[in-house]
């Protein structure tokens, strides 16, 4: 009888041990580390914590390797919080050669496809050109208890421009085409295009398809009509192939300016909304001067950046998943805002950063078995095998004997 106890002892510790074994165990400290800095999400962003950012800080903040090209009006690196500038480590600057056989001569930083050289950052006598940098600040700007935190902090932002002195499309749509394949050719992980047309077009529909069988993710908007949003599709937003976003307000409503329409409205991300103009409840990012250094703005381009930055998030932890993958993680992840499912108004729902960016963890560490936990699993083992079995062994042995 006691043999028997000792037993049932011994089997149910084992089987306590691979509970505790097996089970996933991840710290909950790394964002409270990473926003001990912040008296607040007031401080950092109130859109980081509509999208459930800190769950995702837990896992990732992102990596140096990852590279979102941000497709725009060029970036001024010169903001303090700022600096996550791609390089073409291949290609050496001022040689007037093309070190690496791209087809562009020295573009250490990006390339400028309206005046066709190798700088692409904004017009510096012209304060028009903060839009590129706003989208910048979204994506990346730093934790360093300075203003704004960017959603993706660790990741590259390759800087293309494709937005002319007076920030419209000044080149061909080629040229956005383009634009397009250099970020592709050029290791771009995620493609950000904060810009809308009203009508589609062949002309860089190619390189789009392009980027997306290269598992290149191209991150768009549903686009704004700022006399109240429409049900009307704008491009590239409304192509197959590119996940469009659109603007939620404060209160997890529709902005008011933003466009809507199935299929082409994907999934929201929060922005604010233009009346009433509260600050605190709009989108606070990074301007480049003559401006203050931070500042507000609404528009899908803003939502655009906070998609692409989760997707180069769960990149950091997959970077061979599919572009169908990372699109379905989204959708299915996200938080339902209108009608249940996917509605005209809102798409699939609201960006859910922590449930996405787990999911893709989940997925790529199905089993993990902690070291320390496994170290204490088999010493605990051999105290069990030394205090219930050898005993056991030894009466057996004994009562043989007699």
């Amino acid at each position: 009888m006691k043999i028997r106890s000792n037993i049932l002892v011994l089997v149910m510790t084992l089987m306590l041990l691979l509970s505790t074994t097996y089970a996933v165990g991840k710290s909950n400290t790394k964002h409270n580390y990473l926003l001990s800095n912040y008296s607040s999400f007031t401080d950092i962003g109130w859109h980081l914590n509509q999208i459930n950012i800190t769950g995702a800080w837990d896992i990732t903040v992102g990596s140096e390797d990852i590279v979102i090209a941000v497709i725009d009006s060029g970036i001024d690196w010169s903001h303090t919080q700022i600096n996550n500038s791609w390089k073409n480590v291949d290609e050496l600057p001022g040689d007037g050669i093309d070190d690496d056989a791209n087809g562009y001569i020295d573009d250490t930083h990006g390339w400028d496809f309206t005046a066709n050289d190798s700088e692409p950052g904004p017009e510096a006598t012209d304060p028009i050109h903060w839009h590129a940098t706003f989208i910048t600040g979204i994506i990346c700007a730093a934790l360093d208890n300075i203003g704004v935190a960017g959603t993706a902090p660790n990741v590259t932002v390759m800087d293309i421009r494709v937005l002319d002195a007076s920030n419209y499309q000044d080149t061909s749509l080629e040229g956005l085409g383009e634009a397009i394949k250099y970020a592709v050719d050029n290791g771009a992980d995620v493609i950000n295009l904060s810009l809308q047309y009203y009508a589609p077009s062949n002309l860089y529909l190619d390189d789009i398809q392009y980027a997306i069988t290269n598992n290149v993710p191209v991150v768009s908007v549903t686009g704004n009509t700022w006399a109240g949003g429409i049900e009307y599709a704008s491009y590239p937003g409304a192509y197959d192939e590119v996940i469009s976003v659109g603007a939620t307000n404060y209160f997890y409503q529709k902005a008011d300016y933003s466009n809507f329409g199935l299929p082409w409205t994907e999934i929201m991300a929060p922005v604010g909304d233009v009346e009433p103009w509260i600050p605190s409840q709009i989108i606070n990012s990074t301007y480049p001067p003559p401006y203050s250094p931070y500042g507000n703005a609404v528009g899908t381009s803003f939502a655009a950046p906070q998609v692409a930055a989760v997707i180069a998030l769960m990149r950091t932890i997959n970077s061979t998943m599919s572009v169908n993958d990372f699109r379905t993680i989204l959708q299915t992840t996200a938080f339902d805002l209108d009608a249940p499912g996917v509605d005209p108004l809102t798409g699939y729902g609201l960006l859910n950063a922590t449930a996405a960016v787990l999911e893709v963890y989940n997925r790529t560490y199905p089993l993990i078995i902690e070291y320390s936990r496994l170290r204490m699993t088999l010493f605990l083992g051999l105290v069990i095998i030394t205090m219930v079995i050898l005993p056991i062994i030894t009466k057996r042995k004994k009562d043989r004997r007699f």
